[in-house]
């Protein structure tokens, strides 16, 4: 089978990496997202998909825009694929490109489907306390994560799993349920199945309102499984004295702290058990222990280093 990848970002890598052991397949193409600058000096960086599809004498193609653009088009056509293959791409795929495949176009999208369309359906999961989520493969239409379903395979969401071990989990196992997934397209052996519109949930792109937690009105469940979903970006922050404090790494203790004029919500509390200093902020429901922090323009600490340098962060009340 001739094969196209449409993948940029590290989880898309990871996958094509054992994609290209698979000796059912032929990686003709990759095509990713073109290079962007970064850091001060706007080096360009490359794509981590394109760096490994150059180490394997892959071409790799890389508009900046798919609609109407006829020399990439011509490129496709030319080459007479089965499949083209698209996970973290990142750009809507119109239909000519989709019709460019003579076994269409298909998608790995990382949710159980018609469960979270769209763009962060990990961190949507995570954040929501879900237990379980899943990897769909599923046929490409010009609509978003809407067309019909291939196959699903469920994983487990751990209680202190984050964003990442989740994508460990998929590539485990995703390059195999792809490939054998297009094989049973190709033999005629898989039956697809039409999702449930009334089913269907939707997120969307992760925003700078997202990732701030508030001590006030949030249970310590629900800022640590934020913390939990955003752990790759951009992570989670409050102010501490107006000024931005990243929380780095947190996990939840229960207590027996009655609510009153001394303690309330909010406030920064000091817990020691065994001999063991923990520095927490009481929620609405438990409280939020503190391990690493970035304070903004500052180098990040461990919580023990910081109250050296904060002593006043004791007292304070978010």
């Amino acid at each position: 089978m001739k094969i196209a990848f449409f993948w940029t970002w590290e989880f898309s890598k990871n996958i094509l990496d054992w994609v290209l052991q698979d000796s059912r397949v032929e990686v003709v193409l990759v095509v990713s997202q073109p290079d962007k600058p970064v850091w001060r000096k706007k080096i360009l960086q490359k794509t981590h998909t394109k760096v490994l599809a150059e180490e394997n004498n892959i071409e790799v193609l890389q508009p900046n825009k798919l609609l109407k653009n006829t020399e990439f088009l011509d490129n496709l056509d030319y080459l007479e694929l089965d499949f083209i293959l698209v996970v973290a791409y990142g750009k809507i795929v119109p239909m000519r490109v989709l019709n460019s495949a003579k076994y269409w176009c298909i998608n790995l999208h990382w949710s159980k489907l018609p469960l979270y369309r769209g763009a962060s359906p990990i961190q949507e999961s995570i954040k929501n306390g879900d237990i379980i989520t899943a990897l769909t493969v599923m046929f490409m239409s010009k609509w978003m994560d809407e067309w019909d379903i291939l196959k699903i395979q469920e994983v487990e969401i751990g209680p202190d799993d984050k964003t990442e071990d989740i994508f460990k989990k998929f590539e485990e196992f995703g390059s195999k349920l792809a490939i054998d997934t297009l094989e049973e397209v190709v033999s005629w052996k898989i039956e697809w199945i039409a999702q449930v519109e009334d089913e269907a949930t939707y997120c969307s792109k992760i925003n700078k309102q997202d990732w701030e937690v508030n001590f006030t009105t949030q249970s310590a469940e629900e800022i640590y499984n934020t913390f939990r979903a955003y752990s790759i970006w951009p992570g989670i922050y409050s102010f501490y004295n107006e000024i931005k404090l990243n929380i780095e790494d947190c996990y939840i203790k229960e207590h027996e702290i009655e609510y009153d004029e001394e303690f309330g919500v909010w406030d920064v509390v000091e817990f020691e058990q065994d001999g063991k200093k923990e520095i927490g902020i009481l929620c609405k429901e438990n409280a939020i222990v503190l391990t690493k922090v970035k304070l903004a323009w500052k180098k990040s600490m461990d919580i023990l280093s910081f109250i050296n340098g904060n002593r006043e962060f004791l007292d304070y009340k978010f």
